[in-house]
C-alpha cells in the first residue's frame, strides 16, 4: 500500500470512527424518546385534529364558566401550567394545550404563522364542543398567540391575563432584548443539534433549574418532553415564525372594550429590563378595563413553576374570571411572598 492510499485509508478510517459516537447517540435518543412516551405520557389526553394528534388537558368542568383557555410559552409543555390549572379548575372549567409539535403533540405544517396557529385551536375547540366565552391566559410567546385569537373572535373572549407576555415591539424598542436574540436563536439550535444525539439527557442541567419548582410528575414530563427533538425543531420553526410572521400578524391587535384584561409582570425580569415593564403597562392599555402588577423577585418562568407564584398568578386568573361573570373591571390581588430563587 503507497502512501497516498495509506493517508485515504486512515482518513476515511477516522470518519467512520469519529461518526460512531453520533450513531450512538442518536440511537439512544430515539430510545429514550420512547420510553419516556411510555413511562412519562402526557397528564392530559391526545385529540385528534386534522390528522394529528393534540395533546389536551381538561379539568374542572363541570363549573360555571367562562373556560379558562391556557396557551403556553416557546418550547413549553402544558404541563408547566400544573399549579395554576389545578388551582383554577377547583372553581372554573379549564382547558391546556400543547400546539402543535410541542410537548406530547405530534407537528404540524410549517410556517408556523399566527393564523396558521390560531386556526388549529380553532379545529381544536370545536373537536372538543368548547364554544365559549373564554379566559384567555397567555404566558411569554402565548400571550402574543391569544391576541390573534382575540382579534379573531372578540364574541368568544370573557377576559384576558397576559402572563409576564411577549409584546410585538419588544425586539425594536428594548436594546437588552435585540442583543438576547443572536444567544437566544444559538440556543435553540444548540439544544435541537444536540437533542439529535441525547447530549441533554445525560446533563439536564439547563431544563431542570428552571422546573425544579414543579410538582411531580409535572416536572418529570415536563422534562421529557424538553428533551425530545421534535419539541426543538418546532421551537425553532416558532421562533422563525414570529419573527418573519406573528409580529406583524399581532402588533395591531386589541382587546374589545370593556374585556376585564390583568397583566402580569415577574419582577425579574422587569428589573433586568426597563423597557420590557413599560412595555408591559402598554400591554395593559390594549383595553379599556386593564390593571398591571409587577410580582417582585420572581422569574420569567418561575411565575408559573414557582408554588408560591403560581399560586397568586392562579388568584389573578380567578379574579378574571369574577370579573368577567360580574360585568365588571379586575381589581389587583394583593401579593404574598414568594419563594422563586430562579
Amino acid at each position: 500500500m503507497n502512501r497516498v492510499t495509506l493517508k485515504l485509508a486512515l482518513a476515511g478510517l477516522a470518519g467512520v470512527l469519529g461518526a460512531v459516537p453520533f450513531a450512538v447517540g442518536a440511537a439512544y435518543q430515539r430510545s429514550q424518546t420512547r420510553k419516556d412516551d411510555r413511562e412519562l405520557p402526557g397528564l392530559g389526553e391526545l385529540v385528534t385534529v386534522d390528522r394529528h394528534a393534540i395533546h389536551t388537558c381538561r379539568l374542572g368542568h363541570d363549573n360555571e364558566g367562562p373556560t379558562v383557555l391556557f396557551e403556553s410559552g416557546l418550547s413549553s409543555p402544558l404541563e408547566m401550567w400544573t399549579w395554576i390549572q389545578g388551582t383554577v379548575a377547583v372553581s372554573a372549567p379549564t382547558l391546556s394545550h400543547d400546539r402543535a409539535g410541542v410537548g406530547w403533540s405530534e407537528s404540524g405544517p410549517l410556517p408556523r404563522t399566527a393564523e396558521r396557529i390560531t386556526a388549529e385551536l380553532e379545529l381544536l375547540l370545536e373537536s372538543l364542543a368548547e364554544p365559549g366565552p373564554f379566559v384567555l391566559v397567555g404566558h411569554s410567546y402565548g400571550g402574543m398567540l391569544l391576541r390573534h385569537f382575540a382579534q379573531r373572535h372578540p364574541d368568544k373572549v370573557a377576559g384576558v391575563v397576559l402572563v409576564d407576555a411577549a409584546h410585538p415591539e419588544q425586539l425594536t424598542r428594548s436594546a437588552r432584548q435585540r442583543l438576547g436574540l443572536p444567544l437566544m436563536r444559538n440556543s435553540v439550535r444548540s439544544s435541537l443539534f444536540w437533542s439529535r444525539f441525547g447530549l441533554g439527557r445525560r446533563t439536564r442541567k439547563r431544563p431542570e433549574s428552571q422546573l425544579d419548582g414543579l410538582p411531580e410528575p409535572a416536572r418529570a414530563t415536563t422534562l421529557a418532553r424538553m428533551m425530545g427533538t421534535r419539541n426543538w425543531v418546532t421551537t425553532e420553526a416558532e421562533v422563525d415564525a414570529w419573527l418573519s410572521h406573528v409580529i406583524d400578524e399581532t402588533k395591531d391587535t386589541r382587546f374589545s372594550s370593556g374585556v376585564p384584561l390583568y397583566v402580569l409582570t415577574a419582577g425579574e425580569t422587569a428589573q433586568a429590563d426597563p423597557v420590557h415593564l413599560q412595555l408591559q403597562q402598554e400591554l395593559a392599555e390594549l383595553t379599556d378595563t386593564g390593571v398591571h402588577q409587577v410580582l417582585p423577585g420572581v422569574s420569567h418562568l418561575g411565575i408559573l413553576c414557582d408554588q408560591t407564584a403560581a399560586r397568586h398568578t392562579a388568584a389573578v386568573v380567578l379574579e378574571v374570571v369574577d370579573a368577567a361573570r360580574a360585568g365588571r373591571a379586575p381589581k389587583l390581588v394583593d401579593p404574598e411572598p414568594t419563594t422563586d430563587q430562579h
